[in-house]
């Protein structure tokens, strides 16, 4: 016998208490930020950005980590 039944706790019971509960789902997986996953426009505005920007002002700019931004500007291939 479980606790919830010695204590006499049923989904009925527990429904009247807390009222409906809507069944858990699951969250949406995160988008893993690789370079490949920046779009298109994204990758195209930092090559072509100014060459006095540092990697931080161009992945504060765009959203995205510094090293992403590097791995674009050097046209690093993607290690994941």
């Amino acid at each position: 016998m479980s606790l919830l039944q010695e204590l006499g706790l049923t989904k009925e019971s527990m429904a009247k208490m807390l009222g409906p509960v809507p069944a858990f789902k699951a969250p949406d997986p995160l988008i893993c930020r690789r370079w490949e996953a920046v779009p298109a426009k994204i990758r195209e505005s930092i090559l072509k950005d100014n060459s006095t920007f540092t990697y931080r002002e161009l992945a504060k700019k765009y959203g995205i980590s510094h090293s992403c931004v590097w791995n674009i500007k050097n046209k690093q291939p993607n290690k994941q």
